[in-house]
């Protein structure tokens, strides 16, 4: 009855509230040193930070002394000191480096690199030019934790002089010279540059004898080419010159190489300042009946021509003219052919005639806003050259006489006194011209 009556009492009791549970909650979350002290995990984790710790703090601290090798380039820079003062420049090779011992802390040797190291030139002991040898300072960043034990070399040797500069043409040397198929020749390279400039050490300068760069190509070669060039100064021997520099204003120097057709033409000439009636009267002869030549077969050329003659030049009876084949641009006359004499003889009925005349005949043509006056001319006088039938019938009427001052350029017209061309216009007068050139002195005003 007890038992029963005390789980009466039990089933009677009212349930704790939602504050009593809270709090009840609060208490067994309380934090306690007791228990972590006795969590197994705890207790590893913090027995490894711990470890850590301590590792790392006595490596610092106790890490074992060692050394590092470091290579390191030297600065040449001679701002501020006296050999600036006297142009004196460093010839010999800027690729100077020195190997540096550092003493450090084992743990921080890796991280150590060139760049903590400065290595420097003492350029301020120069004075003279000639041959020195010059110390080499080497320090640490100022925030370095190493110190540097020693290193090689101590100091660099080499030339200090004043620098020199002088212009030279580039001789090309062709390595092989049967480069060309057969039926073609090589003309005469151009340059890209005409000219360049040779820089160096004035004690040396003096050697350089002659710029010179080598040329090799394949052969069979029926087309032109494009070449790199890598010019070098030469002495009298042939050989390269020290302490000197090849400078081009391109960054690379080229040479154009023409490989021409093998061709043989005959000569002409083209006739200027006179109409076709005129030419078709003229006996013109050659004294040679061909020329062997080298020309771009791309040209087409079908004849070899010499250059003009003006009808100007041109007297009653035989004229005779002297040409150079050689000066034919894009040709290469491969036969030694030097020169070659052009004849033109007029028919036997042709004679010449004077017709008179004055300054106030000539026409001017002025720009806007001028005005001129002929002052004078070269002759009163015209010759004029044609058939005796028609000169017959030729006189001052026939003739037009004119001066044109206005500038091709679109320049402005110079005010004062110049001597001008005449143009001489022939009316009714087929298979005339006049022989001579004439001019007017005049004066122009705005």
């Amino acid at each position: 009855m007890k038992n029963q009556q005390e789980t009466n009492d039990k089933l009677q009791q009212k349930p704790a509230s939602p504050k009593t549970q809270e709090k009840k909650k609060k208490k067994k979350r309380r934090f306690s040193l007791r228990k972590l002290i006795y969590n197994d995990k705890y207790l590893i984790i913090c027995s490894i930070f711990a470890a850590v710790v301590i590792w790392v703090l006595v490596s610092m601290n106790l890490s074992p002394e060692t050394t590092k090798t470091v290579s390191v380039p030297v600065t040449v820079d001679f701002t501020g000191t006296v050999a600036e003062q006297l142009g004196i420049s460093y010839f010999d090779t800027q690729d100077i480096t020195v190997q540096v011992t550092v003493s450090c802390k084992k743990y921080i040797a890796k991280d150590i690199t060139e760049d903590d190291i400065t290595a420097t030139l003492q350029t301020s002991a120069i004075t003279s030019t000639g041959y020195h040898s010059v110390p080499i300072t080497v320090t640490a960043d100022e925030n370095a934790n190493f110190t540097i034990t020693n290193y090689y070399p101590t100091s660099a040797e080499g030339l200090y002089d004043v620098t020199e500069n002088a212009s030279y043409n580039v001789t090309l040397n062709y390595v092989n010279t049967d480069f060309a198929a057969d039926g073609y020749v090589a003309g005469e390279a151009s340059l890209s540059e005409s000219t360049v400039v040779v820089s160096g050490a004035k004690t040396y300068m003096s050697q350089v004898a002659a710029v010179v760069a080598n040329v090799e190509l394949e052969s069979g070669l029926t087309e032109s080419q494009i070449v790199d060039l890598s010019p070098v100064a030469v002495d009298s021997s042939g050989n390269p010159v020290d302490y000197v520099t090849v400078n081009t204003a391109d960054s690379t120097l080229t040479a154009t190489v023409p490989i021409l057709k093998v061709m043989t033409l005959k000569p002409t000439v083209n006739f200027t300042n006179g109409s076709d009636e005129a030419i078709s009267v003229l006996d013109v002869s050659y004294s040679v009946s061909s020329v062997k030549i080298g020309a771009l077969e791309s040209a087409g050329l079908t004849a070899l021509t010499l250059g003009d003659i003006s009808f100007t030049e041109l007297e009653p009876g035989e004229n005779q003219f002297t040409f150079n084949p050689g000066s034919v641009s894009g040709v290469t006359v491969l036969d030694g052919t030097k020169s070659i004499t052009v004849t033109v003889t007029l028919p036997d009925d042709y004679i010449s005639k004077t017709v008179s005349f004055s300054k106030n005949d000539i026409s001017l043509s002025l720009p806007d806003g001028y005005e001129a006056r002929v002052m004078s001319v070269s002759s009163n006088q015209l010759t004029i050259v044609g058939s005796e039938e028609t000169l017959e019938n030729i006189t001052a009427d026939n003739v037009s006489l004119s001066c044109d001052l206005v500038p091709k350029d679109g320049s402005e017209l110079s005010e004062g006194s110049a001597e001008y061309s005449i143009s001489v216009v022939l009316t009714d007068a087929s298979g005339c011209w006049v022989l001579g050139t004439y001019s007017a002195t005049i004066s122009v005003s705005k």
